[in-house]
């Protein structure tokens, strides 16, 4: 989240994305790594990440708009 808030999104992609490649089943993990492919511009596959922690549930309160608008909220 530090990554994230600093702006460093490739830094933050790599991190996460390690996360989520061990096995990470965190809707917050999972949306995150969603919001940061939204700010990189690949805005279809953080749609993806995102409609997967709605899967998984309990993400934030901004998810299911983010998942029906496409659009990232904070």
């Amino acid at each position: 989240m530090v990554l994230y808030k600093l702006g460093r999104y490739e830094d933050a992609k790599y991190w996460i994305g390690k996360a989520i490649e061990n096995r990470e089943e965190s809707a917050v993990v999972i949306e995150h790594y969603g919001d940061v492919l939204y700010k990189l511009g690949d805005k279809k596959e953080a749609v993806k990440y995102w409609e997967r922690a709605l899967k998984v549930g309990e993400g934030s309160e901004f998810l299911e708009m983010k998942v029906r608008d496409k659009v990232l909220y904070e």
